[in-house]
């Protein structure tokens, strides 16, 4: 069974031992439209119906978006680079830093989050992308790569710690990082933090669902 409605299909794929739902979503990046494999909201229901808070990869959040702009304008700091995302959901900023990439790796704690972005790699035709399942705290074992792209990490005090660390840990080796974040209040200590290592800021207003969103880039060195 297949439906397109505004650029969206309904496809099943194998993950695991169960199939799960996908819907082809284009988010527009300035005059670019970007189509990505979602999951239903149903099927994200009925899987995370135990832990809500797990299922937070399962949508495009503002500074997705936000990023994706801003490497559009940018493109200097991932062209022919090695990208490693973080925390990636569904993976919008690699997937969309792929095609001037030299290679991209995209990695979410979730199992189902990284079966979502190679499924769109592959919808996508990309074949420099690598979609793995990975915690960030465990990226400090991983190859170093050129430029570590992060959007909207910064929600929760409880990982301030741990997220600090792993980007000290990058940067410390020369590893450039990209953070973007809406400006929420909560995250504004943690920010605070990561200004002295900022090379550049840019701020835009991001429009998703309707709702206008102010999201700020830091590229940290």
């Amino acid at each position: 069974m297949c439906r397109r409605d505004m650029s969206t299909s309904i496809i099943p794929f194998l993950c695991g031992h169960m199939y799960s739902p996908f819907v082809l979503k284009a988010f527009a990046i300035g005059d670019h439209n970007l189509e990505i494999c979602m999951p239903l909201p149903g099927f994200v229901q009925q899987a995370y119906r135990y832990n809500k808070n797990a299922a937070y990869w399962a949508q495009v959040w503002p500074a997705a978006i936000g990023l994706c702009l801003f490497l559009q304008q940018h493109k200097e700091y991932i062209t022919d680079q090695q990208v490693l995302e973080l925390a990636a959901g569904l993976g919008l900023p690699g997937l969309y830093a792929a095609p001037v990439a030299k290679h991209v790796t995209i990695s979410d704690k979730e199992a189902l989050a990284s079966a979502y972005v190679k499924r769109s790699a592959a919808q996508l035709q990309l074949k420099n992308v690598t979609a793995t399942t990975l915690n960030w705290e465990n990226a400090l074992a991983l190859p170093l790569p050129g430029v570590v792209l992060l959007s909207d990490v910064n929600y929760e005090p409880a990982v301030f710690a741990g997220l600090k660390k792993v980007i000290d840990h990058f940067l410390q080796h020369q590893v450039t990082v990209i953070i973007s974040t809406p400006q929420r209040l909560m995250a504004k200590p943690f920010i605070t933090t990561l200004l002295p290592y900022a090379a550049q800021q840019w701020n835009s207003a991001v429009t998703l669902n309707d709702k206008e969103t102010d999201v700020s880039v830091f590229v940290l060195r």
